[in-house]
C-alpha cells in the first residue's frame, strides 16, 4: 500500500464529505456498538469524516451515514459520543515504555542547574537510604550542562559517602556517579575510557563522575536488574500510562532479551493494554543470533510483533557526542564524536537484516551522521531494489542539503520528534552554528521533499503525550508558549499533516496499514474520544485537549469518570 501524506491531508480538509461504505455482510448481533452523536474524524485519504461507525469484534464493521447503519445494525448497542470526537488511536512510533515506568521510580532532577539541587532532591526521596543501596535519578539535561560544564561528584561524595549514586541524563548519553559508585565499578585514575564513550576526568586524572556515552555501560552493569516478574509490571505500568493519553501502539525502540520475553509473555497471558511493535536491540550479539536464525515473529492481531532492529550510530547533540561533518560551531575540541557502530559492521548487519526480513531502524543525529547511515542504506538496498524494505532512521537530527532528495529516493523512513526542536533550541544553534541550523529539526522540508515523515514522542525524556507532539509540531513553542512566534517556524506542520504522521504514518511504518492507523472497515476497532476537534482548535489550545477515553479492539482500556 502506497500512502501519498499530501494526498491524505487534503483529503482530511475536505469538509462535509461523508461516504457510505460497508465491510461484509450486514449483521445484527447484539455485540456490534453503533458510535454516533459526534465528529469521527476516520483518517482514512478515501472518507476521512463520516458521521457513524459500527464495531464487531474488535474490528471496524463499518462506517458512513447514521441513517443507513441504524438502519443495518438495528439491534447494535448505540455509543452516544455526545459531541465528543473521536480519532484513531495514537501510534506513538519511538518509545522507551520500560523507561518511562522505572524513571517513576527515580528522583526526578528536570531543571537542576546545580549539584546542590541534584542533592537536596535526593536527600528529599531518600531522607535515610540504607547503606549500600542505590540511589538513582534522571534527566538532569546532558545538553544544558555540556553548555556550561560537566558536573563534579564532590558535593555527591559528601552527601552519600555510603550509597552508590546513578544520575542518568536527560536523553541517556551521559551519566553522573559519586565515588562509591565508581568505586564498585572499579574506576580510577588509571581506568582507561572504553573504546566508546569517555570518562571525564579532574587536572589529576580522578574521574569526576561524568560518564559519557558507553563508558556508563562500565558502572550500570553492576545496578542490580530487576526481576522478570518485575519486569512484566514495569512495563504493564508505562503502557497504561500511555493508554490513559490516547496511545493504543507503540513501537518500542530497543527490546534486550529480558524485555522480549516479558512482552512475550504478557502476550501470551493476554495483559497488554495496548499494541507493541518491537525493535531488538542491536546491542545483544545473542539475541541478534538467535532471531537471525528463527526470523520475524508478526503477530496476526497485532498485539507483539518483532521484525525490526535497532542500532545507535552515533551520540548526541547535546553532549557534543552526535557526528558532525565539520567541527561543533562551539567548542570544537571539547567535542566527542562518537561511533557506536563501524560503516563496515553496520554495512554487514544491515546486509542480514534485508536477507532474513528485517527492518533496519538506526539512531543518527548528526548530519555526518545521517550521510553515512544514507550511503549504507543505498549500497546495500541496491542488491534488491525491489524489497518492501521500510527502513527507518530515527531522529534525522541535522542533515545535509542533500539529505531530502536521498532519503526521499530510497523510500527511507524519517522518524522525529516534535518535542526535540523545543527541548533543544536553547543550544542547538550554538552546536551547529546558523547556517546548519536551517537542516536541522527540518520536518517541513522533509515532507515538501517527498521524505516519508512520523512525528513521535522518543519517552521518556521529553513531554512526551500525543496532544503534546501534535502541539509541538504545530506550534514550534514549548509549553509556555515560547518563543512566542514559534522556533523557526518555517518548519511548521499542519494539525492534518501532524495527525497521519502519529497514525496512519506509525502503521506503514510497523507494516500494519491494513490493520491500524485509521477506522477504515476490517482494520482494529483503536480509538479515541476528545473533548475538542484539533482540526478546529487553535494551535495554542492543541495541548489542553482532553483524552477522555481509549479503545483498543472495540474495548475501552482507559477512561476518565
Amino acid at each position: 500500500m502506497s500512502i501519498n501524506p499530501l494526498s491524505f491531508s487534503k483529503a482530511l480538509l475536505i469538509s462535509g464529505m461523508i461516504v457510505f461504505i460497508s465491510f461484509g455482510c450486514s449483521k445484527t448481533d447484539e455485540t456490534e456498538m453503533l458510535v454516533l452523536g459526534g465528529t469521527i474524524l476516520t483518517l482514512d485519504p478515501s472518507q476521512p469524516e463520516v458521521e457513524a461507525m459500527v464495531v464487531r469484534d474488535g474490528k471496524v464493521e463499518a462506517v458512513g451515514i447514521k441513517a443507513e447503519l441504524e438502519t443495518r445494525f438495528p439491534k447494535a448497542q448505540r455509543h452516544d459520543l455526545e459531541g465528543r470526537t473521536v480519532l484513531p488511536g495514537f501510534i506513538d512510533s519511538h518509545t522507551h515504555v520500560y523507561a518511562l515506568a522505572h524513571d517513576m521510580k527515580k528522583v526526578d532532577l528536570a531543571g537542576t542547574l546545580t549539584i546542590k539541587e541534584m542533592t537536596e532532591k535526593l536527600r528529599a526521596h531518600h531522607p535515610d537510604p540504607p547503606e549500600g543501596q542505590w540511589l538513582i535519578g534522571a534527566n538532569w539535561d546532558e545538553g544544558e550542562w555540556g553548555s556550561r560544564g560537566y558536573p563534579d561528584r564532590a558535593e555527591l561524595d559528601e552527601a552519600f559517602p555510603n550509597n552508590p549514586v546513578y544520575l542518568e541524563s536527560l536523553h541517556g548519553f551521559a551519566g553522573f556517579y559519586n565515588g562509591r559508585a565508581l568505586e564498585i565499578a572499579g574506576i580510577g585514575p588509571e581506568t582507561p575510557d572504553p573504546e566508546v564513550g569517555e570518562i571525564l576526568r579532574r587536572p589529576n586524572g580522578e574521574p569526576t563522575g561524568t560518564l559519557l556515552t558507553r563508558a556508563q555501560d562500565l558502572v550500570n552493569k553492576h545496578i542490580p536488574p530487576e526481576s522478570l516478574e518485575e519486569t512484566k509490571e514495569t512495563l504493564l505500568l508505562g503502557m497504561n500510562l500511555m493508554a490513559k493519553e490516547g496511545v493504543t501502539s507503540i513501537h518500542e525502540a530497543g527490546m534486550g532479551k529480558e524485555m522480549v520475553q516479558a512482552f512475550s509473555e504478557l502476550r501470551e497471558e493476554g495483559r497488554l493494554p495496548i499494541r507493541v511493535y518491537g525493535m531488538l536491540s542491536r546491542r545483544n550479539k545473542d539475541l541478534m543470533e538467535e532471531w537471525f536464525k528463527r526470523g520475524p515473529w508478526i503477530d496476526p492481531e497485532a498485539f507483539f510483533t518483532v521484525r525490526s532492529i535497532k542500532v545507535f550510530y552515533d551520540g548526541s547533540l547535546g553532549s557534543r557526542t552526535a557526528i558532525l561533518k565539520e567541527p561543533y560551531s562551539d567548542e570544537p575540541e571539547g567535542a566527542n564524536m562518537t561511533e557506536y557502530i563501524s560503516s563496515q559492521e553496520l554495512t554487514s548487519l544491515s546486509s542480514q537484516a534485508l536477507e532474513k526480513g528485517f527492518q533496519m531502524v538506526i539512531h543518527a543525529i548528526g548530519d555526518g551522521a545521517n550521510d553515512r547511515v544514507l550511503s549504507i542504506f543505498e549500497k546495500v538496498l541496491k542488491s534488491d531494489p525491489s524489497v518492501d524494505h521500510r527502513w527507518r532512521i530515527e531522529h534525522a537530527q541535522v542533515v545535509l542539503p542533500d539529505f531530502y532528495m536521498r532519503c526521499a529516493a530510497q523510500h527511507i523512513i524519517s522518524s522525529m520528534q516534535s518535542s526535540h526542536a523545543v527541548e533543544d533550541r536553547y543550544w542547538a544553534e550554538d552546536r551547529v552554528g546558523p547556517e546548519r541550523i536551517r537542516h536541522a529539526y527540518a520536518w517541513r522540508r522533509m515532507l515538501d521533499a517527498g521524505v516519508f515523515l512520523l512525528m513521535n514522542s522518543d519517552l521518556p525524556a521529553v513531554p512526551w503525550k500525543p496532544l503534546y507532539t501534535l502541539y509541538f509540531a504545530v506550534t514550534r513553542k514549548d509549553l509556555n508558549g515560547n518563543p512566542p512566534e514559534g522556533w523557526y517556524p518555517d518548519q511548521i506542520l499542519t494539525v492534518e499533516e501532524t495527525l497521519y504522521a502519529m497514525t496512519l504514518a506509525g502503521a506503514y511504518a510497523a507494516f500494519q496499514e491494513d490493520q491500524l492507523g485509521s477506522l477504515s472497515p476490517g482494520k482494529f476497532a483503536d480509538f479515541v474520544e476528545l473533548d475538542k476537534d484539533p482540526r478546529h482548535a487553535k494551535p495554542e489550545e492543541l495541548k489542553n485537549i482532553k483524552v477522555l477515553r481509549t479503545w483498543v479492539a472495540g474495548k475501552v482500556v482507559s477512561e476518565i469518570n
